[in-house]
């Protein structure tokens, strides 16, 4: 999964059901697209790009430190027993 939030972050966002980031970081992608194509605006598109991989990067190790928080938390509740 980070693999794709690094490559293609709209879809990361699309499969995990958040509307609203996809669409923001879809406008952001087509917009570094349209920019990488004249050469003098390459390193604004290059940012935009890396604006929208942190953001996706940073979903995922939120959503994987829930999980294993619950996970651990669910351990600790079945020792105490």
């Amino acid at each position: 999964m980070i693999l794709l939030a690094v490559l293609l972050p709209p879809l990361y966002f699309l499969l995990n059901k958040k509307i609203g980031m996809f669409l923001i970081t879809s406008a952001m992608l087509v917009v570094a697209m349209f920019l990488a194509m004249t050469v003098v605006l390459l390193p604004v598109s290059l940012i935009l790009w890396v604006i929208a991989i942190i953001a996706a990067v940073r979903h995922n190790r939120r959503k994987e430190l829930v999980a294993h928080a619950e996970m651990l938390a669910t351990k600790m509740a079945e020792k105490m027993r």
